[in-house]
């Protein structure tokens, strides 16, 4: 058997709508999965039942994708179909197959790019390397966010805007009780009985930027109570809004975190995830509120959102 099998010493992600990954790597992707894990916050487990997101270095082929998946109980020759996709995004490569469970992903080794260092190309592979998790859910109801994420009362409040109009700040102004989780991104998944569950995840320009050593719990996560879409304004302010203003806007934030997987694929593949994308914005307008935010430079905004919700 081929030694790239033992696989050991992974991490499991779990998320609350029971949907999960083990995390493993090959031995030469090991200590790039570690600091990957750290960044998430996540615990080494035994292999589990969760699919494999398996990590790999250098430039895989089909082949390679089978053995890599191949086990004592199946041949490489019985392994051997159709199915399996490659899905390059430029700075890490995905073998996806319709059959398999459990996905690979080449992070490829140090080569000249357009960013600055090593280091910062390394922190756009991680980015990236939540594509098949968002897609995952994407196909279950869920989507990406940008948006950043607090809460009080176990009711989950998303600050959703597009970069530099005031989603981290907000964050660091709210006072307690108010707490605030992540300031970027979050990922809602659905669980299928009609409630949709938030996670924060990572804000990973302070990371390319080397701004902090933060790193994030995302396997921690809160019912979705209300999403405000921010607006710089010289008055605090909520607007309602109706629940197609709401979708188009979701569409909007979520785009803006998928996009950057889905730019290098094939035109077919993005306008069968842009539809999907879509379809899932709807769904969460119709049952979720949400309302426009205008934010001062010193006003105080979580009276607004308190004055529109229920915080009991």
């Amino acid at each position: 058997m081929n030694p790239i099998l033992t696989l050991k010493n992974g991490y499991c992600m779990r998320l609350a709508n029971g949907h999960g990954w083990y995390i493993t790597a090959t031995e030469e992707s090991r200590t790039w999965v570690d600091r990957l894990a750290n960044i998430m916050e996540l615990e080494t487990c035994e292999v589990s039942e969760y699919p494999k997101l398996i990590f790999v270095r250098g430039n895989s082929s089909k082949n390679h994708a089978e053995e890599t998946l191949c086990n004592d109980a199946l041949s490489i020759k019985q392994f051997s179909m159709n199915g399996w996709e490659l899905h390059d995004l430029g700075a890490t490569r995905f073998w996806i197959h319709h059959d398999v469970p459990d996905v690979i992903c080449e992070i490829g080794y140090k080569k000249d790019c357009k960013y600055d260092c090593d280091y910062e190309y390394d922190i756009v592979k991680m980015l990236q390397s939540l594509y098949p998790i968002y897609q995952r859910e994407l196909n279950s109801g869920g989507l990406p966010l940008h948006a950043g994420l607090i809460e009080r009362k176990d009711k989950g409040i998303l600050l959703a805007a597009p970069g530099g109009t005031g989603k981290s700040t907000c964050c660091r102004r709210i006072p307690p009780p108010w707490h605030p989780l992540c300031d970027d991104e979050t990922l809602i998944v659905f669980d299928g009985m009609g409630q949709y569950i938030v996670h924060p995840f990572p804000t990973w320009s302070e990371r390319i930027q080397k701004r902090s050593e933060r790193t994030w719990d995302i396997q921690q996560h809160i019912p979705l109570s209300a999403i405000f879409f921010l607006e710089q304004a010289k008055n605090d302010e909520v607007i309602s809004i109706g629940q197609g203003q709401a979708a188009i806007l979701i569409n909007q934030m979520a785009n803006q975190v998928c996009y950057r997987n889905w730019k290098n694929l094939d035109l077919e593949k993005q306008a069968l995830f842009r539809k999907e994308l879509f379809s899932n914005s709807c769904e969460l307008a119709k049952k979720i509120p949400a309302f426009i935010l205008r934010v001062s430079l010193s006003g105080q905004f979580w009276e607004e959102i308190e004055s529109v919700l229920i915080m009991s």
